[in-house]
C-alpha cells in the first residue's frame, strides 16, 4: 500500500485576529486541519477551533468554516473519519473533538497533562462525553505507513504526523513549524523570528531540525495555507 502527496485534504476551518497582547497583535492567522485518504479509512489531523464560546470567538474574532461544510467540499463526511491526531490540546487545534465521540484521539501524554492546568484550553473542547483518546508517549505508528513524531516546543507534548509516498516522506508539521516562510528561515539560518518566540525555544529548534532532517517532498503547516516544497 503506498499513499500519495495528493491523498491529504487541506480543511480551511478558520480565520482570526490576534488581540493586543499577542506577539503578531493586528494580524490575522489561518487555523487548518487536514484528512488523510487511507484505506482503513478517513484519518483527521487537527480539528480545529470549537464554536460555543463567546470569550474566544470574540478574543480572537473568529471566522468559523464548519468542519462538516469543509470536509463535504472535497468529498467526505464526519462519519467517515476513523482516527484523529491532534498536534496539541491548544484550543485552536482540538476545537472539534466532541463531533467525533468513540474515534481514537492520539496525544501525548505530556500535552494531555498540560491541558488540565488553568487557562491552557477549552476543557470542555477536550473532555466530552463519548472522549477516547488514546495517551502515547513518543513516536508511534498509527496506521500503515503512517506514524506521529514527537515534537515538543511549542507545547509540552507536541507531535507531527509523517506518512511515506512513492515521491517521499510527507509532513504535517502541526505547529512544530509555524508556517512554510518559517521553515525556510530555519533551513538557512537555524534560527526563528524574535516577533513571536516559542515556549522552549530549544526544545522547538530542535523538533524543527528534525523534521528538516527528514527531507520531506512535501510540508503542510497549522497555521498557513502555504505548501512547502524543495
Amino acid at each position: 500500500m503506498v499513499l500519495s502527496v495528493d491523498d491529504v485534504v487541506p480543511l480551511h476551518l478558520a480565520d482570526v485576529t490576534f488581540p493586543d497582547w499577542h506577539p503578531l497583535h493586528g494580524g490575522t492567522g489561518a487555523v487548518l486541519a487536514f484528512g488523510l485518504r487511507h484505506p482503513t479509512g478517513l484519518l483527521l489531523f487537527e480539528t480545529g477551533i470549537g464554536t460555543g464560546n463567546p470569550f474566544i470567538d470574540d478574543l480572537y474574532q473568529v471566522q468559523q468554516r464548519a468542519i462538516d461544510a469543509a470536509l463535504a467540499a472535497h468529498g467526505h463526511d464526519v462519519n467517515e473519519v476513523r482516527l484523529i491526531v491532534n498536534s496539541h490540546l491548544h484550543f485552536d487545534h482540538c476545537g472539534n473533538n466532541s463531533r467525533f465521540p468513540g474515534v481514537p484521539i492520539y496525544v501525548q501524554a505530556p500535552e494531555y497533562q498540560a491541558a488540565r492546568e488553568p487557562y491552557y484550553t477549552v476543557p470542555e473542547w477536550v473532555d466530552f462525553d463519548g472522549a477516547e483518546y488514546a495517551v502515547i508517549d513518543g513516536d508511534v505508528q498509527v496506521a500503515a505507513g503512517v506514524r506521529v513524531l514527537s515534537t515538543p516546543g511549542h507545547s509540552p507534548g507536541h507531535q507531527s504526523l509523517v506518512f511515506d509516498t512513492a515521491d517521499g516522506g510527507v509532513v504535517l508539521a502541526g505547529q512544530a513549524i509555524y508556517c512554510k516562510a518559517e521553515y525556510e528561515r530555519l533551513q538557512a539560518t537555524g534560527t526563528v523570528s524574535e516577533d513571536d518566540p516559542p515556549p522552549d525555544p530549544e526544545q522547538y529548534l530542535a523538533s524543527a531540525a528534525r523534521l528538516i532532517r527528514l527531507q520531506p517532498r512535501r510540508v503542510h503547516f497549522s497555521h498557513d495555507t502555504a505548501v512547502w516544497e524543495p
